[in-house]
């Protein structure tokens, strides 16, 4: 049974590294960090009961020390820093007549059976992807925009100075913290959520999984280097002349 166990979340955890790529680029003094869809559902998917993936992203510098990093996670605390990064998810909630009809508050929540509305859907649409037709069975993006047949999204992420190389790695986590702190606190009545929140802190408080991870040389953003080519010349020229005048220039 044990070892049927282990093999249903190797099986599990291969099946998340196969729904998506990773592509890297520098785009002059930033790093684009590009999560290509490759499931057949929007990325991730499932109910939006604390599940969500993130770019986790580390610089280093010339000595391979890290110099930054963006969306960092702590595993001791099981606490993410969502602050400068993007996090894919689905939240949702409760509209204002259903509140006040509940005599609960209003907003994204995680009364899963209550919800009645979505705050926010960001997840990476699969291929085939129609706005309209998404919108029509009510799965549309919500706070955010993908256009039709788009299956891949962007994240832009400043390089800081010194940057060399950068380890880009997506992350993905069944359980979040504040969901099974919400069970913890909410479902007392038969002890069920202090009881599930006991197993989800002994085993590893919902370990993220990466997904995918790669890395990038960085190469030193040269002054006057318009068209980021690695050189100066005519062309970084043409451009300033073309420019000359306009705003931002």
């Amino acid at each position: 049974m044990r070892g049927d166990s282990l093999n249903g979340v190797s099986a599990f955890v291969q099946m998340l590294r196969d729904a998506s790529d990773m592509e890297l680029a520098q785009v002059g003094t930033q790093l684009r960090v590009r999560i290509v869809n490759q499931s057949g559902h929007k990325l991730p998917t499932g109910y939006p009961e604390g599940r969500r993936m993130w770019v986790n992203v580390r610089f280093l510098d010339a000595n391979g020390t890290v110099i930054a990093e963006r969306g960092a996670y702590d595993q001791g605390t099981a606490t993410l820093n969502a602050t400068d990064t993007k996090v894919y998810e689905a939240n949702d909630g409760l509209d204002q007549p259903l509140a006040a009809a509940t005599g609960l508050q209003a907003g994204p929540t995680f009364r899963v059976a209550l919800a009645n509305t979505r705050f926010k859907d960001n997840r990476i649409p699969p291929r085939g992807f129609a706005n309209a037709a998404f919108t029509a069975d009510g799965c549309a993006p919500v706070g955010y925009t993908y256009a039709d047949g788009q299956y891949w999204d962007d994240t832009l992420f400043e390089l800081p100075p010194g940057t060399r190389s950068a380890v880009a790695t997506l992350w993905y986590q069944t359980s979040s913290r504040e969901y099974m702190e919400f069970l913890r606190d909410n479902a007392v009545s038969d002890c069920s959520g202090p009881h599930v929140y006991d197993l989800w802190a002994r085993f590893g408080k919902s370990a993220p999984v990466d997904m995918d991870s790669a890395t990038i040389p960085i190469v030193p953003s040269i002054m006057g280097d318009l068209n980021n080519d690695g050189v100066v010349n005519g062309a970084d020229l043409g451009l300033l002349l073309s420019g000359w005048g306009h705003p931002g220039l």
